[in-house]
């Protein structure tokens, strides 16, 4: 129910001042941005893995019985558990900005204000627990930042939240169920998953990638004053 707080948030604030939620881009949008979506965190995770075994930093355990049963099982759960974060994050507070500034600042303001919202959770130890404070808070927070380029860039060029719902519920269990399993190693932690360094740096050439493609992106800014694309 905490992953629902941000959409359930949206709605309500939707509700009381605008008096519709019409605006959160519930369309399916095109199918390219949905498959781009689903297949972009088995890419990631091929990259990050791939990079910690080849560099020796961390052992492959072959568990892939394991990984399979997750992942069949219940990847529509993590999805719904992602459509209630991404119905506030992306189906609402990108929208909103994007009508006030450029894509740079929408993402960047989106990702930190969504990786400050994990903070009371990690912080508890509820979330993100595997390393010690002064490394996952840094980590997390800078891999959120990134992370938010790719969605808020998918949601506005789409026009819908649901690439951002398949992309977050995915990723979230293709890197905890399906990836996870098959890397051992004491330090893995801090090599490969959410307070991983490795993924870090792979999710921020992503996120150069995606920003490096904001001119292809429409204007939403509701004053155009301004004309550079971010």
């Amino acid at each position: 129910m905490l992953m629902w707080t941000p959409g359930i948030a949206a709605l309500v604030t939707a509700f009381i001042f605008f008096r519709s939620v019409r605006d959160f881009g519930w369309g399916p949008g095109k199918v390219k941005y949905l498959a781009i979506a689903f297949l972009f965190p088995f890419l990631t995770n091929i990259i990050t893995y791939g990079i910690l075994w080849l560099l020796g930093l961390g052992t492959y355990t072959g568990d892939w019985h394991t990984t399979i049963i997750f992942y069949t099982v219940t990847p529509l759960f993590s999805i719904f558990l992602g459509l209630g974060e991404e119905i506030g994050w992306r189906g609402f507070l990108v929208p909103q900005l994007a009508k006030l500034t450029t894509f740079t600042w929408v993402a960047l303001i989106s990702g930190i204000i969504w990786a400050l919202w994990h903070f009371p959770m990690t912080i508890m130890g509820l979330y993100v627990a595997e390393t010690p404070l002064w490394w996952s808070l840094p980590i997390f927070f800078m891999g959120v930042i990134t992370f938010s380029f790719v969605l808020a860039w998918l949601t506005m060029k789409s026009g819908s939240l649901w690439p951002a719902v398949i992309l977050h519920g995915i990723d979230n269990y293709v890197t905890q169920k399906v990836f996870a399993p098959l890397a051992g190693g004491d330090m893995i932690s801090y090599y490969v998953g959410e307070s991983g360094i490795i993924t870090l740096l792979v999710m921020l050439v992503f996120a150069i990638i995606f920003w490096m493609l904001r001119d292809r992106l429409p204007d939403l800014r509701v004053s155009k004053t301004d004309k550079p694309a971010g």
